[in-house]
């Protein structure tokens, strides 16, 4: 039994080098991990050594000026003596004279190739000294981001508010569910009374729309969260102080959002996955029509709402924060006429550090089939607990490292990965869901994803991946389904991928057939506008939420669903959930709207489910528990505000418990040594550490042949070395830590090359007695 980690361990004999972005213009290196004042310390560190940098790169160009002057100026004046000497030449061709004509004319050939030369260095050293401006612009600028996103940092209003806004839709006394679910509470929100406002993507749609998704917001000083959704009427804002019962406190009207964004609002349902900030209580929300982007409001005090800005970029259907919400992605359907011809599998990329201002990037490809065609659009984008960032859309999904240094597929080469220069980890098309080898692309669409964190059913952790196919039908049986597939064999730095690689699909599921399946007619008309009875029953599966081994799924007006997937290859549906519409009767039962489920939200022990016609219902799960629950849901950005409770059972019996095999070994961040100082001999060090997690008899801790820091293809004469404060144990361990310390001689003699030295090692912790 074993386990491994990686750590890359890096030296620079000069300024790191900064990542290009598509277009190649360069960017600052980014902060990556939680923004906090150790983030903002090194980049204005990055930021001050940049500066220093570009001053040095411009006194070294005024230097070359001044040599280039100077030669010009021999050159010149060598010229003018070879001419006088071939005058004095021709007037008296003596012997003297023919020998001051060809040293004249030597010096004159000299001091014309020392201006080329001087030239040539000058051309070099301004080229490298406006290099070295732009690369002090953006740290500059890097670190003024990164200040104004911690300056930003609150726990909330400490104070409640004493406003809230009545709420008297009438509970679902007439939900149909499994005896395992238990209907809780219920609350509308704000209603869009408009036609267009009744926009929304329902066969049924008789009072629509409700909300597309809704989010939560952790506030420290409060000690509850609240939860905020996204509907045509604008956002809604509950207080979770009884989170079965959610008081609604605040909303930002649709008249709002109009005002902020310059343009009427014609219908919010496309902003189906919604993000917050919960560390900057910022909630953001995407628009898909006109022009389209996102608002970026205030929520510090909840009951206060400010609409900080509307921000364009070329997408808007939905938008996720990445990277501690340093950075937005948004996917769907590009705005052609904003910009150039859109990459395959489009996604834009927003800095918003500073949400007043927030910095658009170009375009990325994430190129979801890896064939490079540009037909189809992205549609959702959710991070997992490794901090993978997952595109979904047309013909598949993949994921991507937005962080740390990881091997780019492209060149074969360890780089630092960034949300505007991402490295492909893995994924693609599922094997019979692909568009582009089967010719029913109804089944291709990939509609929003999650890869599982753990091992189940046979499979390692990290394996399984959990995706809806989205694709609207009454007829359950061929309607959108939820998949499961397998990433082996589509790792994009191991694996030999290549544009037939395809996830192999575990299972699929469909509410065909299944307990709660709904089907029915209401009134309506035809092409012709003759009356007809229109089927209903959208089968569709849509957003889910995982809890242990139960997915929470939405299906339309199949209402909620709940599977285990406990057996990856065979998921039964184990719970469900659904409102029947109702008309208001003589006995004072009042009107019931039906399902119309955007999303089901597994969030501490309850379920919010998002409908697009109902509002928001609170289910409680009581049925047997599945699987390890994880500290967060990690949907959308994986959050420290997805939070989410173990199971609660009771039973009588003994007590008892016990302990699975476990291995862990993390390693700290890179170990760097700074600058190598080229002509001084010296001894460097840099440190790490490792945190040691071992229940075995015994364990030992090694590492791979350090070898040399290399730079591309040169490599230091003296090897690097590697000493570890505690390499075994003869006991189990929990939290154990180990001081990792690299050493590298530099002799005076040794040649250096500018640019970045690295060396990645494999370190391994392992037991003979598991």
């Amino acid at each position: 039994m074993r386990v491994r980690s990686r750590v890359a361990v890096v030296a620079a004999a000069a300024i790191f080098g900064v990542p290009l972005c598509a277009t190649g213009a360069t960017f600052a290196a980014l902060p990556s991990g939680p923004v906090t004042a150790q983030t903002v310390a090194a980049a204005q560190a990055d930021a001050t050594a940049a500066a220093t940098a570009s001053t040095n790169a411009a006194r070294d160009a005024a230097t070359a000026q001044v040599a280039l002057d100077t030669a010009k100026q021999k050159a010149t004046d060598t010229a003018n003596a070879a001419t006088a000497a071939a005058t004095a030449y021709q007037a008296n061709p003596t012997p003297e004279n023919q020998a001051a004509l060809t040293a004249a004319q030597a010096a004159a050939a000299q001091a014309a190739a020392d201006q080329a030369t001087a030239q040539t260095a000058f051309n070099d050293k301004s080229a490298a000294a406006a290099t070295a401006a732009a690369a002090a612009t953006a740290a500059a600028d890097n670190a003024d981001k990164e200040s104004k996103s911690f300056a930003s940092l609150n726990k909330g209003t400490s104070t409640e508010g004493t406003t809230s806004i009545p709420d008297t839709d009438p509970f679902p006394d007439n939900a149909l569910h499994s005896d395992n679910v238990q209907v809780v509470g219920h609350v509308r929100g704000g209603f869009g009374a408009t036609a267009n406002a009744k926009t929304c993507p329902a066969f049924n749609p008789t009072k629509c729309p409700g909300f597309s998704s809704l989010n939560f917001v952790h506030f420290e000083n409060l000690g509850y969260d609240v939860l905020v959704a996204n509907g045509t009427a604008g956002l809604s804002i509950w207080s979770l102080k009884d989170p079965a019962h959610p008081k609604w406190i605040s909303q930002v009207s649709a008249t709002d959002l109009a005002t902020a964004s310059g343009q009427s609002l014609i219908r919010f349902w496309e902003g189906e996955n919604m993000t917050t900030d919960s560390r900057r209580k910022l909630v953001f929300m995407s628009r898909d029509e006109g022009n389209k982007g996102q608002f970026i409001i205030d929520i510090k005090d909840p009951w206060n709402p400010k609409v900080l800005n509307y921000s364009l970029n070329r997408q808007g259907h939905t938008s996720t924060c990445i990277s501690d919400c340093r950075f937005l992605w948004s996917v769907g359907g590009v705005q052609a006429s904003s910009g150039p011809t859109a990459p395959p599998s489009p996604v834009s990329i927003t800095d918003i550090r500073d949400p007043l201002h927030p910095f658009v990037y170009p375009l990325f490809g994430a190129d979801l089939r890896r064939t490079g065609t540009t037909s189809g659009s992205t549609h959702s984008v959710d991070v997992d607990f490794d901090g993978v960032v997952w595109v979904s859309g047309t013909g598949g999904v993949r994921g991507f490292y937005t962080e740390g240094v990881h091997k780019d597929p492209a060149t074969g080469q360890d780089r630092v990965a960034t949300p505007y220069a991402p490295i492909p980890y893995a994924g693609g098309s599922i094997t019979g869901n692909d568009a582009t080898t089967r010719p029913d692309s109804a089944y291709a669409f990939m509609h929003n994803a999650y890869r599982f964190p753990n091992p189940i059913g046979g499979k390692p952790g990290g394996d399984v991946m959990l995706v809806t196919n989205e694709s609207n039908d009454t007829n359950c049986a061929t309607a959108g389904q939820f998949l499961i597939a397998s990433l082996t064999g589509s790792h994009d730095a191991t694996d030999n991928v290549s544009s037939s690689t395809r996830l192999e699909r575990l299972a699929a599921y469909r509410t065909a057939g299944k307990p709660g399946e709904f089907h029915g007619t209401v009134p309506g008309v035809d092409k012709d506008g003759k009356p007809i009875d229109v089927t209903v029953g959208d089968c569709s599966a849509h957003w889910f939420t995982v809890k242990g081994d139960l997915v929470a799924l939405g299906n339309y007006e199949q209402g909620t669903r709940i599977l285990d997937i406990s057996d990856p290859r065979n998921p039964q549906q184990v719970g469900w959930y659904r409102v029947p519409a109702r008309t208001a009767d003589p006995s004072g039962k009042p009107d019931m709207t039906s399902s119309d489920t955007a999303g089901a939200y597994w969030h501490d022990s309850l379920l919010y489910v998002a409908d697009y016609q109902r509002g928001i219902d609170i289910l409680k799960y009581t049925g047997a528990p599945k699987g390890e629950p994880t500290s967060k849901t990690c949907w959308n950005s994986c959050a420290d505000n997805q939070t989410i409770e173990t199971w609660k059972t009771s039973a009588n019996g003994s007590a008892g418990g016990s302990v699975p095999a476990t291995l862990s070994l993390t390693l700290g961040g890179t170990a760097t040594f700074g600058n190598f100082t080229p002509g001084v001999g010296k001894d460097y060090s840099a440190t790490t550490s490792a945190n040691v997690i071992s229940t075995a008899g015994d364990a030992a801790l090694s590492y791979s042949d350090p070898g040399h820091l290399t730079n591309g293809a040169f490599a230091l004469p003296s090897p690097l070395t590697v000493s570890l404060s505690k390499s075994a144990w003869t006991a189990p361990v929990s939290n154990d830590a180990v001081g990792v310390t690299f050493n590298q001689h530099i002799d005076a003699n040794d040649a250096l090359r500018t640019g970045s030295y690295n060396k990645t090692l494999t370190f391994t912790l392992s037991t003979t007695n598991p």
